[in-house]
């Protein structure tokens, strides 16, 4: 018996038609992997200090901080710039000079600064939630994880516009083995979700272990081989038009609320549905009905430092509706948020 459920982790998944790797995705093909985004950006950092004489780079507000946490051994100013992609644009306020790098986030597909004001600073962009995007950016340098949009047990990606990026890492026994302890859980997870697997908390704890390794600047490594063998059993593109086309269709579906609204792109970007709940207290009734229905949501991101985005933390749900699931799949997990809706 097979055992249904939505969300979380992704379980192992391989392709028998895959015929591209992850550079089709790209019109460009000046890319470098790394064990993790955290670990590309580190190294992008690193290269700009010493080649460029980057001195300072800003961060928004709003964002993992952990991969903050990551960078800070590098000789480079850390700052934050006022900013969250739920309020209304505001003029950001940062001093344009050279020597400066401003990471600038495509907030889970649905929106990006414009920063066209800034001409003397270095703009990367954050592409983690939109890596199809990359062709369109108008920056110099782009960065992400893979593994918010694709099955990958770990990996980071650079992408320099001018192909003058090059770093020379080699994996190690350390980022193998987190690799190797992910890569289980998702094998198992998939034994699970076929009914061949009894023991969730298993995989759950491997899941667990190898994301609390992920801030060891051990992983400051090339991407693993064993993962870069993953990757070539992948279509990319065709992962992410299938998850397109699950938004699309579940977007049609949704009913609309005040105290719930889900967030879009204009140009159909999105990574899932994003909702922005009316407080705290509606977001956990909300995430608790959804896990009741065997739906894992996830708060992206916990731990935020300023008043305003800690307040933004409490009300924000994302739920996936990635290439994993079906039309059926869709259809039943939007059914069951707009039962929720109903009654809030």
């Amino acid at each position: 018996m097979k055992n249904k459920e939505f969300g979380s982790d992704f379980h192992y998944f391989y392709d028998e038609n895959s015929v591209l790797n992850l550079g089709s995705l790209f019109q460009d093909q000046n890319l470098e992997y790394f064990f993790s985004g955290r670990v590309a950006l580190y190294n992008l950092l690193q290269f700009g200090q010493k080649k460029y004489k980057w001195h300072k780079v800003g961060f928004p507000s709003y964002y993992c901080h952990e991969v903050v946490d990551f960078c800070k051994n590098l000789p480079l100013e850390v700052e934050y710039y006022n900013y969250n992609p739920f309020d209304e644009d505001e003029e950001v306020e940062w001093e344009d000079e050279s020597g400066s790098v401003f990471i600038n986030v495509d907030f889970f597909g649905i929106k990006k600064l414009d920063c066209s004001f800034l001409r003397k600073t270095e703009v990367i962009e954050d592409l983690t939630h939109n890596l199809e995007s990359l062709s369109r950016s108008s920056a110099n340098y782009c960065f992400g994880s893979l593994r918010k949009q694709l099955p990958l047990a770990v990996g980071g990606v650079i992408w320099s516009r001018h192909g003058d990026f090059a770093v020379n890492l080699e994996d190690n026994r350390f980022s193998n083995q987190i690799a190797l302890k992910k890569l289980t859980a998702m094998y198992l997870k998939s034994e699970y979700l076929e009914g061949r697997f009894s023991h969730k908390d298993s995989f759950r704890t491997l899941y667990l272990e190898a994301e609390e390794l992920f801030g060891d600047l051990q992983t400051n490594t090339a991407l693993p081989k064993i993962v870069q063998a993953q990757l070539k059993g992948l279509v990319p593109r065709k992962l992410i038009e299938k998850t397109r086309l699950n938004i699309n269709y579940g977007r049609k579906l949704l009913e609309l609320s005040k105290n719930i609204v889900c967030l879009s792109a204009e140009n159909g970007t999105e990574m899932g549905f994003a909702f922005l709940c009316g407080d705290y207290t509606i977001r956990e009734k909300f995430r608790t009905y959804l896990i009741s229905h065997n739906i894992f949501p996830a708060v992206l991101w916990p731990n935020q430092i300023s008043e305003r985005d800690i307040e933004i933390q409490h009300r924000v749900l994302f739920v996936h509706v990635d290439f994993r699931y079906n039309q059926k799949d869709i259809y039943f997990i939007v059914d069951v948020i707009n039962k929720f809706i109903k009654h809030v």
